[in-house]
């Protein structure tokens, strides 16, 4: 897609063969909300791309995992071993510059 003058043109097709009863019931709902076929398959093609999309990144936990990893928020942050060597080197050169 392009940017004409802050208005965004599409420049890409997408070509689908569908049944007639398919297209029927495209074209209905278009008219019903007052819009072209295009912009009514567009709209729920986004909209269903954005719902698959965001469904894929959830984090669904159990309830013993959502615990635990609420249990672990509330403790306090301890660093381990190799990140507490890593501040102190971080530190140490930050000193002598």
């Amino acid at each position: 897609m392009s940017t004409v003058q802050g208005v965004i043109a599409s420049t890409d097709r997408l070509n689908l063969k569908l049944s007639s009863s398919d297209k029927q019931l495209l074209q209905q709902a278009a008219a019903i909300e007052g819009i072209s076929v295009a912009a009514f398959v567009r709209s729920a093609a986004k909209q269903r791309a954005a719902a698959a999309i965001q469904l894929e990144r959830a984090v669904t936990l159990s309830r013993r995992d959502y615990e635990t990893f609420h249990a672990a928020l509330a403790e306090p942050f301890r660093p381990n071993e190799a990140l507490s060597q890593a501040l102190n080197q971080v530190v140490a050169r930050v000193q002598r510059v």
